[in-house]
């Protein structure tokens, strides 16, 4: 038996972060993956609910940086409480 773990994906959950302000900067964003908020699944992203809104040049900078967690934390920002607290806020107002 193979366990899958089920990815959360809502487009329209995605659409509710771009153009939000950057957890980094402030400027207009786009939704970015927490790559470490859940195991690793060969060739999955991790669900939409691990979603942050940074601007597209912070978003590179991340990425060529490499190093998520150590990112994050330069930052001073942690991605992961804020996005519990944001999934939950769109679930509540969206029932």
């Amino acid at each position: 038996m193979t366990f899958r773990s089920k990815r959360v994906r809502s487009k329209k959950y995605l659409q509710t972060l771009r153009g939000t302000p950057c957890l980094v900067c402030g400027y207009g964003a786009e939704a970015h993956h927490i790559m470490f908020a859940e195991p690793n699944a060969m060739g999955m992203k991790v669900g939409d609910n691990w979603c942050v809104p940074l601007c597209h040049s912070c978003h590179m900078k991340l990425h060529l940086f490499g190093d998520e967690r150590t990112w994050w934390d330069l930052q001073g920002v942690d991605p992961v409480g804020w996005a519990r607290v944001n999934w939950e806020k769109f679930n509540d107002s969206n029932r």
